[in-house]
Order: structure tokens, then sequence, then C-alpha cells
């Protein structure tokens, strides 16, 4: 007891006592068992970056996770007395060899989850960086700082805090990718499908949410005054910032940035690097695919004979000055306040009105979508298409499925893009985790998310509802048809958010 006392406090034993009264037989016997077959490995020099050594180290990483409840800083100790202490050895059977053979093992193991996001070349590169022992050794380091602030009740955009994403993320780069974006955006999708990729350094759901809180904040792309709709604005900065930083444009969109106004224009210009961060990147991906996707649909129905088309939420929708020469009429249906902020912002931006753009102020408590479409000059005899494009997760499932009915009874031919979003919690952990407080700070700015759908129960609903026809547009087929073969870092990951195309 003396040699642990000399590198353990009470509140590490009392730790470790706990974990063994929980699980005493099988711990016991699993570390024994599997400390005799590391021992065996190493004395055959079994390769570590063989199937078998990687079996070992993630054994390895899990017992140890739970014999220590997680929690790196007790993790670090006992590593460290292992190492410097001989009796140490002698009673556990543990030796540095060992554990230096455990801990490259474990690197290629990790190397072996992520193989299947990127390309030979790229795994390369995240071994070799994986390899570099100092980067690894800073990990459970700054995650024990983390949770320090966290058990201490700092706030997640105290000073402190920010610092420490801000060496977190440079940590990242160091052991993943460096300054490459394209392999950013593959390790941190593998990252989000993954959960093995974040053990051995002491994350827990708790620590990740307080993770994920502390980055929105110090990465928030939400401007100031952002209106009545603050979501409305976070999208037209990301449309904008996609006209200056993302190349080959996906969403070409030159009012984009004249709408923001020039102060707005400014203050994105002067901080473009806050656009390129993860969360950034990622939601950008999304909102320019889904409005290139609407974009194209509504060509495909022009050719058609499609000449009405009606953006549902419009918020700062740019859709008619992007087809200035497309015929029949723009509809753009929204809270009177909202409308009014937009008109507003037109105005002192400069921005004339199209002929073909119709204002339809609906406020749904004493106006129907139909009535206030009519007011506005709508043909209901005539087919039309319709995008809904980040509203109906702000909706209660009631009025969603209201809207849809009345979309389903309009003329044959028309049709709608929808974006809706998938239960959270089929989501995996870490990206369940991240959308958690995404949507929790909408949620504190007015904005909270209301409903979600199941991909496979949306499409019932359409069908129950009158639509003929209906098409999901997954992630894979998103990035296939928009964003492959790019180097910038655009990609759609493990969103929540699915486009789905419905006919009637």
């Amino acid at each position: 007891m003396t040699m642990y006392r000399t590198h353990l406090n009470d509140e590490d034993l009392d730790t470790l006592f706990a974990a063994e009264a929980d699980t005493a037989v099988t711990t016991d016997s699993s570390w024994t068992q599997l400390i005799d077959e590391v021992r065996d490995a190493t004395q055959r020099k079994l390769p570590v970056e063989s199937d078998a050594a990687q079996a070992l180290a993630l054994r390895w990483i899990r017992l140890a996770t739970q014999m220590t409840r997680n929690d790196p800083a007790l993790a670090t100790k006992l590593m460290l007395m292992q190492s410097g202490e001989p009796r140490a050895q002698l009673v556990a059977g543990i030796t540095p060899p060992m554990l230096a053979w455990l801990d490259k093992a474990f690197i290629h193991a990790r190397c072996a989850l992520l193989a299947k996001y990127l390309s030979a070349e790229q795994l390369d590169e995240v071994r070799r960086r994986q390899l570099v022992e100092a980067n690894m050794r800073a990990w459970p380091v700054l995650v024990m700082a983390l949770r320090a602030h966290r058990e201490a009740g700092d706030d997640a955009g105290a000073a402190p805090v920010q610092a420490i994403v801000k060496r977190w993320h440079q940590l990242f780069l160091d052991t993943f990718c460096g300054d490459d974006p394209l392999l950013e955006s593959r390790v941190r999708d593998a990252l989000m499908h993954e959960p093995d990729l974040q053990s051995g350094i002491g994350l827990d759901d708790a620590l990740l949410a307080y993770l994920h809180k502390a980055h929105m904040i110090g990465n928030d792309v939400t401007p100031a005054n952002a209106g009545p709709k603050p979501s409305a604005l976070t999208v037209a900065t990301q449309r904008a910032a996609h006209q200056l930083v993302d190349r080959p444009l996906v969403l070409e969109d030159p009012t984009a940035l004249t709408i923001l106004g020039k102060a707005g224009v400014q203050a994105l210009r002067d901080d473009l690097d806050r656009f390129r961060q993860p969360m950034s990147l990622g939601m950008r991906s999304m909102v320019v695919v889904r409005s290139r996707l609407a974009d194209d649909l509504w060509a495909d129905a022009i050719a058609r004979g499609t000449q009405q088309y009606v953006v549902l939420g419009a918020g700062l929708d740019t859709s008619a000055y992007r087809r200035p020469d497309a015929p029949g009429y723009v509809f753009e249906v929204d809270l009177p306040a909202t409308q009014t902020w937009k008109r507003e912002r037109l105005q002192e931006a400069g921005i004339a009105v199209p002929p073909s753009l119709r204002f339809v102020p609906v406020d749904f408590a004493g106006t129907t979508l139909a009535q206030g479409l009519a007011s506005a000059g709508f043909d209901p005899n005539a087919p039309a298409f319709f995008s809904w494009l980040g509203v109906t997760m702000y909706l209660d499932e009631d009025a969603v499925r209201d809207t849809l009915r009345f979309l389903a009874g309009c003329a044959p031919g028309s049709a709608v893009l929808i974006e809706y979003a998938t239960p959270l919690a089929s989501l995996p952990p870490m990206m369940r985790i991240a959308m958690e407080q995404f949507t929790a700070r909408f949620a504190e700015r007015g904005e909270p998310w209301k409903s979600f759908f199941d991909t496979a129960a949306l499409a019932d609903m359409l069908k129950t509802l009158g639509f003929g026809s209906s098409r999901e547009w997954t992630p894979e087929a998103l990035n296939e048809r928009y964003l492959a073969n790019r180097t910038d870092g655009l990609h759609i990951g493990a969103t929540p958010s699915r486009l789905m195309l419905a006919t009637v």
C-alpha cells in the first residue's frame, strides 16, 4: 500500500476500490489473462500492426477505462507508477516494454478504424502523426484540464476554457491531419461514426457536451442583431461565406454578400478563419448543397413547364436573384415580421425586388397558406415547385402535416423538396451530443427544434396524405453529386438533416 500511497491520493484509491467492487471477479480474471497474453505477444515479437496485436490493445484500453472509471489523471498516475516502480512491475507483471508495445498496437488499431474513411495515402499521413509520442501524450493532459474546468462549474465561454478549445483544435491537427482540410473532414466524419476512436483519453458524454458547447460559443457565426429569425441570418451568412472561402463554388449566389449589407460583409471578411472551422464547414456544406439541389430541381420543373416556385419559410432566401430569367413567379412565404425585416435589408443594401418576386406574409393565426398564396396571385390549378428548407424542425408535427396536406392537394405535377431532421437519438453518439448542444443554442435564441421524422415514417405520411411518389436524397448521394473530389473540406457528414422530394 505504501507504493500506492506514493503515487495516488485518497480519491484515486477510492475510485480503484469502487471499480474493483463493481467488477471484481470479471476485472481481476480479465486482467490476469490479458497480461499473460500481452507478455506472450511481446516475447513472440508479434507485430504491432497485426490484427491480433490490435485486438489486445483494444481490450487493454477498455479494461483500463473500466478500472479507472475513465479518469485520465488516474490512468496517467498508474502508468507512471507501473513504468517507474520495479515492485509494481513484479507484482502486476507489466513492464515498460509491454506498455510501449500496447501504445503502438493501439495506434494501429485506431488507424484500422480510420481505414474505411481514408485513402491509403491519407491513412499513412495519419499513422505518421499518431506515432509521434508527444502528440499522443498531450491528449490526456488536455482532457484533464478541460475536466477540471467542467467539474469546477466554469462557464464554457470563459477565457481559460476557450484557450483549451483552441489548444484542442491545434492538437487535433497535429495528431491527425495537419493543414489538409479534406483529410480533416474525413477524420472528423470517422470520429462521428467510430466510438472506439475516442477511447483511451478520458472523454465521456458529459465532457464531450461541455467541449461542444465551448466550441460553439467560441466559433459562433451568427452575427449580432440577428433580427427576428437568427437562423435565417446564420444561413445567409454561410451562403455569403461560401462565395469567399470555398472553391469551386457549389452555389453561385452574388446577392448573398450584398444582402448582408456593407457592415455585415466587412465583419465576414474580417473573420473568414472562423468559417473554416469544422462546425462552420459542416453547416455550410448542407446549406449550399440543399440550395443548389433546390435550384436544380426548380430548373427541372421549369423544363416541364412549371412557372410557379414557392419558397416556404424563405428568411433571407435569394433564389429569385439566382434565376432572374426564370419564367413565371417566385413566391416567398414567411412570417410578416421576418418579411418586413428582409425587405428593410434589401432596401438598405440597394437591392431591387425583381418583378417576378411576390412576398407572401402568412402569420398562420389569421391566415392560411392557401389564402396567403391566393392573395399573392398563386394559381392553384397550375403546377408549382415548392422548397421547404431549414424550417420543419422549428414547427410541431401537426403544423408540418397540415402544410404537407395542402401541398398534396396542389395541381398534378407539383413537387416539394423538404428538409427534415431525423431523431437525434438515432445519430452516432458523437454527433448526437454535438447536435444536442447545437439545438440547445438555438432554443436559447427562441428557435427550439420541435419535430423529428424517421425517413420511412415520413415517406408513409406523404403517401397517406396523397403524394404520388417520394425520393430521399441521402448525404452520400448529395456528396457524390455536389461535393466529390473537393479539397476544401466541404462534406456532409453524420448530420440529422435529410432531404426528400415529394411529387403530387
